[in-house]
C-alpha cells in the first residue's frame, strides 16, 4: 500500500491534534485501501477516523472516550449543546451511523467499493465538524431529564442534578457547577 500523506504523531501523542491527524490519516488510508481492491480495511478505516476526531474534541473538554459507548455519548452530548438540527450536530449524527456500519462491515464484508467510497466524505464531514466545534468554546448546557446526567457522568465522572445548567457545556466538568 502506498504512504499516506499525513505523518503519524510521536507515540504516546494523546492530544486533540494527535487525534486529528490520525483521523486525516485514517481517511487517506481508506482511499488507499480502496484503491487496492480491501473493502474490508477501507472500512474499518472510515469507522476510525471517525472514532479518532471524536477523541480529538473529547480530549479537548476532558471527557473520557475510550469506548463505543463513550463515542455515541459524546456524539449526543455534542447534538444536545449544538441543538440536533443544526448542521454540524447532523454531520456528527451521520459520522456516528457511518463509524458503526464499517465497523460491522470490518468483521461481516457486508458493504461494497461504492458503499465506502460514499462514507468517506462523511467521515471527512465528522474531521471538519469537529475542527469547527474545537474553535469555539462549549455553549452551556442545562440538565433536563435523568439521561442527560447520567450521560455526563459518563464522560466526566461527576453526574450533575437535573435542572443544573453549566456555563461551559460540562467541559472539564469537575462536579461544581459553573456559572461564569
Amino acid at each position: 500500500m502506498a504512504t499516506p500523506i499525513t505523518p503519524l504523531p510521536p507515540p504516546g501523542d494523546q492530544s486533540p491534534e494527535g487525534y486529528l491527524q490520525m483521523s486525516q490519516r485514517f481517511i487517506e488510508q481508506s482511499r488507499l485501501h480502496l484503491e487496492e481492491g480491501d473493502r474490508v480495511q477501507a472500512s474499518e478505516k472510515v469507522s476510525s477516523a471517525v472514532a479518532a476526531a471524536l477523541k480529538s474534541v473529547a480530549q479537548q473538554r476532558g471527557w473520557r472516550h475510550r469506548s463505543h459507548a463513550l463515542r455515541d455519548a459524546i456524539v449526543t452530548q455534542l447534538g444536545a449543546e449544538l441543538g440536533r438540527s443544526t448542521p454540524v450536530a447532523q454531520s456528527l449524527f451521520l459520522g456516528r451511523k457511518a463509524a458503526a456500519d464499517h465497523h460491522r462491515n470490518h468483521y461481516d464484508n457486508t458493504l461494497d467499493e461504492v458503499d465506502i467510497w460514499d462514507d468517506i466524505p462523511i467521515a471527512e464531514s465528522v474531521v471538519d465538524a469537529v475542527k469547527l466545534i474545537m474553535t469555539e468554546p462549549p455553549k452551556p448546557f442545562t440538565v433536563v431529564r435523568p439521561l442527560d446526567a447520567h450521560r455526563i457522568s459518563q464522560l466526566t465522572g461527576h453526574e450533575p442534578a437535573v435542572d443544573s445548567t453549566d456555563a461551559r457545556g460540562f467541559a472539564n466538568f469537575t462536579g461544581v457547577v459553573r456559572a461564569e
